[in-house]
């Protein structure tokens, strides 16, 4: 008797966290689905074309220490107990996440009762016999590689490097996977300041890796990594019970990144802002977008297929036949001027390079960019002027400066 309901209740605790993992699910298709969701995949290739160093780049903090992934075993232990994250990884790509981290560890691993062999294992701090083998979290991330989602895309990934000097192994690990997908360093060095995802995309690529292990001694890892981010900054926050712990001890703080943090970081500058706990909900996300104006752009009567700024700082789509002012860029400096002419959209390149050559009709593409245009256009007492962005070709489509943001 008591084996039967014990048996009914744990199938009805696997049939509970089915239905929860297929409600997550759907709430990240929902929110894919939404003006958010939808702005925020906008804003993922308008800025394809400038350098990644100055990109907007949401992504996670010790991606593989999820609560989806904790579980206790009698004979193994427990892991995962004190998570940074909601999703699998394979969920935070799917939810926006563009830089994803995986602490590699050679360490001991339980796969029998009298069998324990040292493999590569993700882990956080103190690592557990029962802890995901590397490739199983690997294994996520080639899913999301090869399926339609990652169209477009690029994904940096981000190799914190306990392993020991097995770098064979990991290569093998990583190459056999996504290897096809890999835009590769050639060598010990940094991602070049200068590179954009288009560049990536233009190779048939999607991921950069990341290790952070130095210059390997093994030729297929270093050819395959890079050593460093270059001019990519990244700011990090950490949700841990031992890390509250911590501060009660030091003197520290719990220094959690809030949605105004997330505006403010981008607005000032900042690359990459990897979060824990990513979620939909907690307005964070939300808070990344710096583009679009609510519900915009919504292709009013039919024939709104160009894109301004207008008195928020915020984008909205017009008639391309409306007389604006234009927002024009100095190629030398990135710096913004707003012109005295106004006109159609079409003119906007014309009426640019009266304020010079080194200026051309262009869009910012990253918040701290927007900020300045805003900056320059309110100095001068415009409330809306006309971007170079547009979807006249085909609705929806929306064109950077002239340039396609798909089918790389």
């Amino acid at each position: 008797m008591n084996f039967k309901l014990t048996k009914i209740a744990a199938s009805g605790i696997f049939a509970f966290g089915a239905f929860i993992g297929q409600a997550q699910a759907d709430s990240i298709d929902n929110f894919n689905n939404s003006w958010q969701g939808k702005t925020l995949a906008a804003q993922r290739l308008v800025d394809v074309y400038s350098p990644m160093a100055d990109n907007n780049i949401p992504g996670t903090h010790n991606s593989y220490n999820s609560e989806e992934y904790t579980s206790c075993n009698f004979s193994v232990g427990c892991r995962y107990l004190d998570p940074q994250q909601k999703h699998t990884i394979k969920d935070q790509l799917r939810l926006g996440a563009r830089f994803i981290e995986i602490d590699a560890h050679w360490t001991t691993k339980m796969e029998s009762l009298f069998s324990y062999p040292k493999r590569l294992l993700m882990c956080h701090g103190f690592c557990s016999i029962n802890d995901k083998y590397l490739h199983e979290g690997l294994n996520e991330v080639k899913d999301w590689l090869n399926s339609s989602a990652s169209d477009n895309q690029v994904l940096i990934l981000y190799i914190e490097d306990h392993t020991e000097n097995h770098h064979s192994d990991l290569y093998d690990q990583i190459n056999s996977r996504f290897g096809q997908w890999i835009y590769k360093s050639n060598g010990c060095g940094s991602i070049p300041n200068t590179l954009t995802k288009a560049d990536v995309l233009a190779q048939g690529k999607k991921v950069l890796v990341w290790g952070d292990g130095g210059c390997s001694s093994n030729s297929n890892w270093k050819n395959l990594s890079f050593t460093g981010l270059g001019d990519i900054g990244r700011i990090w926050e950490d949700r841990t019970t031992v890390a509250s712990i911590g501060n009660v001890f030091t003197g520290g703080s719990d220094d959690y990144i809030t949605a105004s943090d997330v505006t403010t970081y981008f607005k000032t500058g900042a690359n990459i802002v990897n979060l824990d706990d990513m979620v939909s909900n907690d307005g964070r996300l939300e808070a990344g977008i710096w583009s679009w104006d609510t519900n915009e752009p919504n292709n009013s009567g039919g024939n709104q297929d160009c894109a301004v700024q207008w008195g928020n700082g915020r984008w909205d789509d017009q008639n391309c036949d409306n007389s604006r002012a234009f927002a024009c860029q100095n190629d030398s400096d990135n710096s913004w001027q707003v012109t005295d002419q106004t006109g159609a959209w079409a003119t906007g390149e014309s009426a640019c390079q009266q304020l010079g050559s080194q200026y051309h009709f262009s869009v910012p593409t990253n918040a701290m960019a927007n900020e300045a245009l805003k900056t320059v256009k309110d100095a001068k007492g415009v409330g809306t002027v006309w971007l170079n962005h547009d979807d006249r070709a085909s609705e929806g489509q929306w064109k950077v400066a002239g340039k396609t943001t798909v089918n790389f």
